[in-house]
């Protein structure tokens, strides 16, 4: 693992001024969260041509000895993956009611990572970004976690419901952005909004929003696993735990 690092990078700078936030990316931090849950157009907003679901992979049990895509999950259960489905829904045949909790019918200790893409999945998304990628970026990240802020007076933003610290950086900083854990932002563009990757706080996949060329290249690299989607799918289903 990349993360544990006991310093931030040095290329990588806290946002301290409100206004220069609000005035540059507010329209990207609107908290777009409806009674339904919360389409992939406002998780990644932007207006993008075309979309994708990247799915964390989940593991074969509690020993975590091997990564297990979801279609393995899917075609194990008989249920069917597309669209935004939960990976909790999967784990079970169709029909099925389905155990209540994140994890479904799976081994708890061996669900897909939640809430950050896992560190093999980002090296290739960074891989495929880079080409669409000419301008500083923007990272928006959960502050629930110890030691992320960089100063006393770092913008605080809310953003799907929570309180969020805002950077600005080089997107090669992405690798070493966990210096407290293995960490992505859940919400990161460049400047100029040529694409937006966002995972939900507690989501088992991440999306994201792009031109159609970059988005073809995210579903057709074989070390991810991906699913196209539309902008009005809900990325983020109200209550989804707690439905049978």
């Amino acid at each position: 693992m990349m993360g544990g690092m006991q310093q931030p990078p040095k290329d990588l700078e806290p946002a301290t001024d409100l206004w220069t936030v609000s005035t540059s990316i507010g329209d990207m931090l609107r908290d777009w969260e409806t009674e339904e849950g919360v389409p992939v157009r406002m998780l990644v907003p932007g207006g993008y041509a075309a979309f994708a679901r990247i799915m964390h992979p989940a593991w074969d049990g509690p020993s975590r000895t091997r990564r297990v895509r979801w279609r393995e999950v899917a075609a194990s259960s008989g249920a069917r993956l597309e669209g935004t489905v939960a990976f909790r829904r999967v784990t079970v045949p169709p029909g099925t009611p389905v155990p209540l909790g994140p994890s479904g019918a799976w081994d708890e200790d061996a669900t897909p990572e939640d809430g950050t893409l896992p560190e093999a999945e980002t090296l290739v998304l960074l891989r495929l970004l880079a080409p669409f990628t000419s301008t500083t970026c923007w990272f928006v990240l959960w502050e629930g976690w110890e030691g992320l802020r960089l100063d006393p007076s770092q913008v605080v933003v809310p953003w799907q419901g929570n309180p969020h610290l805002v950077f600005r950086g080089p997107l090669e900083v992405i690798p070493r952005f966990g210096w407290t854990r293995w960490q992505t932002p859940h919400l990161w563009f460049p400047d100029d909004r040529a694409w937006c990757v966002g995972t939900y706080l507690d989501s088992h996949d991440t999306y994201v929003g792009g031109p159609a060329e970059l988005i073809d290249q995210i579903l057709t690299a074989p070390e991810l696993e991906t699913l196209p989607v539309d902008g009005e799918d809900l990325a983020v289903v109200s209550r989804e735990w707690l439905i049978p």
